[in-house]
């Protein structure tokens, strides 16, 4: 594996773009607009196109060099070995309606490899930052994920039961669902933060993601000692391809229970 550069000037640089998300975000959501639907069906806001712009036009400045993917505009410079993915507003329909479990999803992958990554949740203040080879942390603070766990232990969270379809079989979802201790839904990007911290176990998303759903998960993922794949057990990397779709997100705070997670969810 080819060891990124010096990453410090990079998660800096990604900290200031969550403060411009976070103050943008927050003013848009005291008066929210109405969304439409786009072209695949999934819901956009004007505050998911001005917080975009706005991270757009700071990478822009500070980094003309490096590549771009966003959600909302498009990609440039995919060929380059630094890439900033964006996803301005994760969780648009929490947004939309007035719920505050939504984020902005800002990541720096480096040479396809997702390096740097940020959750940021605009409403509650609370901000993750996981950096290869750094411990990740939650509002500057170091955390950790649990250890030591069995299935029985575990707290599980999984996004809304439709999404557990195709390569997110229904019927696997069920069986470890039952294994566990108790089960919350729908809590979207906070829930990786939150497994982070040790507050939740294990995180499923079903399939239909993009490479701007899960990029900047990874680096927090597993710089708090979790492991984050997905269905297959495949790791995540940067997908050029704006209609690819990733086959599900696998998060585990206990990196030793994963492949038994991996079974289950595929018996």
């Amino acid at each position: 594996m080819t060891k990124a550069p010096d990453l410090k000037e990079y998660a800096t640089f990604a900290g200031h773009l969550a403060d411009l998300s976070r103050s943008v975000a927050q003013r848009e959501f005291q008066n929210i607009p109405v969304f439409q639907n786009k072209q695949d069906g999934s819901p956009v806001t004007a505050a998911d196109e001005a917080v975009e712009a706005e991270l757009l036009r700071a990478i822009r400045a500070k980094y003309p060099d490096h590549g771009i993917l966003g959600e909302e505009s498009g990609s440039s410079n995919l060929d380059r070995d630094f890439v900033w993915v964006v996803d301005p507003i994760d969780g648009t329909k929490s947004f939309a309606t007035g719920t505050s479990t939504f984020g902005s999803l800002i990541a720096l992958c480096y040479q396809q490899r997702p390096v740097v990554g940020v959750i940021e949740l605009p409403v509650s203040g609370w901000r993750y930052v996981g950096v290869e080879g750094e411990p990740t942390t939650f509002n500057d603070t170091p955390v950790t994920t649990r250890k030591d766990l069995t299935l029985a232990d575990c707290v599980l969270s999984a996004s809304g039961g439709e999404f557990f379809r195709g390569p997110a079989p229904r019927s696997g979802f069920e069986a470890l669902r039952l294994k566990c201790d108790w089960t919350v839904y729908g809590a979207g990007c906070s829930a990786f933060g939150s497994l982070s911290r040790g507050l939740i176990d294990i995180c499923l998303e079903g399939a239909n993601l993009a490479t701007f759903d899960f990029c900047a998960l990874a680096p927090v993922v597993e710089g708090a000692g979790g492991r984050i794949t997905d269905w297959r057990g495949q790791p995540f990397s940067l997908v050029a391809d704006m209609n690819h779709r990733a086959e599900g997100v696998v998060a585990t705070g206990d990196a030793t229970l994963h492949d038994e997670v991996l079974s289950i969810l595929n018996a």
